[in-house]
């Protein structure tokens, strides 16, 4: 299934639909766009989005952006539903809506997640393959 970019970037810029959950639990109703950024280390998540799962905590670690001083933050754990099946597990960043550069409703997905993903994405025609298996050719 075609996913088309999202047009809210300039680039437009490549996305994925999924659903959120706390580990083990069936997923949330409520179903995000994430933006796929493969120069992001990790996925970052609006805390308010993990903090209405009840994603659990797991460790403290320190982080830094681009253009920022390194900051202690939370990782929390979640099961990120896509539309071809379950990734359990994942330590995920929550972010404050006051975080400076964050989009409040905007899930990153970094790079934890996407090397556990075979995406195809196709720039010419504005859209991402969310695919079940590496494609045999291209």
């Amino acid at each position: 299934m075609a996913i088309p970019f999202t047009t809210h970037k300039y680039p437009a810029a490549p996305v994925l639909s999924l659903r959120l959950s706390s580990p083990g639990e069936p997923a949330s109703a409520s179903e995000y766009r994430a933006l796929i950024d493969t120069g992001s280390d990790f996925t970052l998540v609006p805390l308010r989005y993990l903090l209405r799962i009840n994603a659990p905590e797991t460790r403290s670690a320190y982080v830094r952006g681009l253009f920022s001083r390194r900051q202690l933050t939370t990782l929390y754990l979640v099961d990120i539903h896509l539309e071809i099946g379950i990734l359990s597990g994942y330590e995920v960043i929550g972010v404050d809506e006051t975080a400076d550069g964050f989009d409040e409703e905007e899930i990153i997905l970094g790079r934890n997640v996407l090397n556990r993903l075979y995406l195809f994405i196709n720039g010419p025609q504005a859209e991402t393959h969310l695919l079940e298996r590496p494609p045999r050719r291209l």
